[in-house]
């Protein structure tokens, strides 16, 4: 839905898709989409990975399921693959967080994850079940906190704020929690930095752009916290209908934690996110700033910017 863009024709390699362990897809990927993100595809990456590079793509669900998991995953891995700027794994398996897996990765991508990821939708009756199921989600937890914090990488996409929105630290490590979505509509975005490493695909300019649009909770999502890249332009839309007495509605944004670096980006609710080229190009600049690949900007905006 973006207005100024065009789509490339490429050829990528569909072997970096995995099929993920513990369920089913909520959809299939139909061959007309397969062809939508293969032409949507950027031609290269914006840095040279400095390493070979390994992702987890994460998608597990404990609350709202998004139908746009299935296009996120095959678009995310295509992404890397036919870029070189890293490969993918896919999996909906909370075990790949047990730290001797979770050290193969150099990033981790929550697309679209939702509720309490690391401890069971109900937790057992028993007593001592419940204690080792606990423990377990604790161990989870700190295993991901570490792993940013040794200076690996963590993004999120869309409803990846509307993950564990009461645990503190990821909170501050994605950047946001999810607090509801006043807007589902074609939206002008405003580009709040446009000489940023993971802003350049706008070429100084804003956009528009047609999906489901978050608001955050008041003491989260704040330009004192982290580096604000796009934001609803409250110029060119009414924002009445949103609750933020600071009428900031960020779109996207980076920041670091610890030695790590973080990106994240609200869009993703809407299939055709994941094979619009302009958006792609944003996902694949954040993601490479989170990996390290792409020097930015990750200090917090500058107030009153």
């Amino acid at each position: 839905m973006l207005r100024h863009l065009g789509f490339f024709s490429v050829t990528v390699c569909l072997s970096c898709i995995s099929v993920f362990n513990g369920g089913e897809l909520a959809a299939q990927v139909k061959p007309d989409v397969v062809k939508k993100i293969e032409a949507a595809l950027p031609k290269s990456a914006p840095a040279k990975a400095k390493k070979a590079r390994k992702v987890l793509i994460f998608s597990k669900t404990n609350g709202f399921r998004h139908g746009s998991i299935a296009v996120g995953a095959k678009s995310l891995a295509m992404l890397g693959e036919k870029t070189g700027a890293y490969t993918a794994v896919h999996s909906e398996d909370d075990s790949m967080f047990e730290a001797d897996k979770l050290k193969e990765f150099d990033a981790v991508i929550m697309l679209n994850t939702t509720g309490e990821l690391f401890r069971p939708r109900r937790l057992p009756k028993d007593a001592e079940q419940k204690k080792a199921a606990l423990e377990r989600e604790e161990r989870l937890k700190k295993n991901l906190v570490d792993f940013v914090k040794s200076g690996k990488g963590l993004a999120g996409t869309h409803s990846g704020t509307d993950t564990y929105k009461n645990w503190k630290e990821y909170n501050q490590m994605m950047g946001g929690a999810f607090d509801g979505h006043p807007w589902h509509q074609l939206v002008p975005i405003k580009n709040l930095e446009p000489d940023h490493s993971v802003n350049k695909c706008f070429e100084g300019k804003g956009f528009e752009v047609k999906d489901e649009i978050y608001q955050f909770r008041g003491h989260t999502a704040l330009p004192t916290d982290r580096r604000m890249l796009l934001a609803l332009d409250g110029g060119k839309m009414d924002l009445k209908r949103g609750k933020r007495k600071d009428g900031l509605y960020p779109i996207s944004w980076v920041s670091t934690y610890g030695k790590g670096r973080t990106f994240y980006c609200s869009l993703g609710h809407r299939n055709e996110i994941y094979y619009n080229p302009l958006v792609l190009k944003h996902y694949l600049a954040g993601f490479q700033y989170a990996l390290g690949d792409l020097a930015g900007d990750g200090s917090p905006t500058a107030s009153g910017k």
